[in-house]
């Protein structure tokens, strides 16, 4: 199934419109959510868990696992039976950037049925420091201490990344989600940070500035500023919200569950779908079955060369 991009009330998922139940689960559904309650994976995940409920008809019971993005839930997860009655939701990264630093998973440990949304990864600045690109920021680190903000490794080497191809120190904080980093740099406990997504309502607020886009592509928040790989970094930091199962779950089984979630996101009314729009916009991104396999092992292997050549 190709990945898609639901940019209008008009898009029709042809691929994944309304199917005939072939799998139906024998009770409730537990969606664990890899993260804490409250945060933007929690609301997308409990609130695509009611709309299953109203399409299907299928009782589906969210619970929170948090600890290590996502890792700790998909650890759980992977001893599950492959049998629909037990998902995660976490983000790719749990998957394709998280194995590299654990005994205890491999990518080949799921299965992977769908994405949800992307994320809207950027370097953020708070908006007195007078900073509005990277240039800004390769300046002040002439005078004073950079403190870069992030909340897990595969940030903490991006930033490392970054800082060394503007040829200046920074000291890494690690914080607790993205909420945390944002808490950081508000708090002037750091003075630049990531952000992938919860940085909107600051961003509007104009208390905090996007300094370059860490996405293949400009974020929505600000469609004017470059992308690092457009400043000659070659870093791309952007991940999806994924639901996974065990390995070994029956094609039928995946791809009737992301065939149910695809509805709801082509939905205009659907409350998963305005959430998404308006917390990452523009719109839900729904990669699928043997595609999402695919994407998910070949950025592992990538993320394999990126922490080798940080090492060096």
């Amino acid at each position: 199934m190709k990945r898609i991009l639901m940019t209008t009330a008009a898009t029709v998922l042809l691929a994944a419109g309304p199917a005939l139940a072939e799998w139906n689960p024998d009770g409730p559904i537990r969606l664990w959510i890899g993260y804490g309650a409250g945060g933007g994976t929690d609301v997308q995940g409990r609130t695509l868990a009611q709309e299953i409920e109203a399409k299907r008809g299928w009782q589906v019971i969210p619970e929170n696992k948090a600890g290590d993005d996502g890792t700790v839930m998909s650890a759980q997860l992977k001893g599950e039976a492959p049998d629909g009655q037990t998902l995660g939701f976490a983000i790719t990264t749990t998957y394709d950037f998280a194995p590299m630093n654990s005994d205890n998973l491999s990518p080949e440990d799921f299965t992977y049925i769908t994405t949800t949304a992307g994320s809207q990864m950027a370097v953020l600045a708070r908006a007195e420091s007078g900073w509005k690109t990277l240039d800004d920021l390769k300046a002040a680190a002439a005078n004073e201490p950079i403190v870069w903000a992030n909340w897990g490794t595969q940030v903490e080497a991006g930033a490392e990344i970054v800082a060394r191809a503007l040829g200046i120190d920074v000291n890494h904080l690690r914080m607790k989600g993205g909420r945390g980093t944002l808490n950081a740099l508000v708090s002037m406990d750091a003075n630049v940070a990531w952000g992938g997504g919860v940085q909107k309502p600051l961003v509007e607020a104009g208390e905090l500035v996007i300094l370059s886009s860490a996405e293949t592509g400009p974020v929505a928040l600000a469609p004017e500023m470059p992308t690092l790989m457009d400043q000659g970094i070659d870093l791309n930091l952007g991940y999806q919200y994924i639901i996974t199962a065990p390995a070994g779950m029956p094609d039928e089984i995946r791809d009737e569950i992301g065939s149910v979630i695809a509805e709801i996101l082509a939905d205009p009314e659907s409350e998963t779908r305005q959430f998404i729009e308006k917390q990452y916009p523009p719109a839900p991104i729904v990669t699928q079955g043997a595609e999402l396999r695919e994407q998910i092992l070949t950025t592992y292997e990538a993320n394999v060369t990126m922490m080798k050549a940080l090492a060096e």
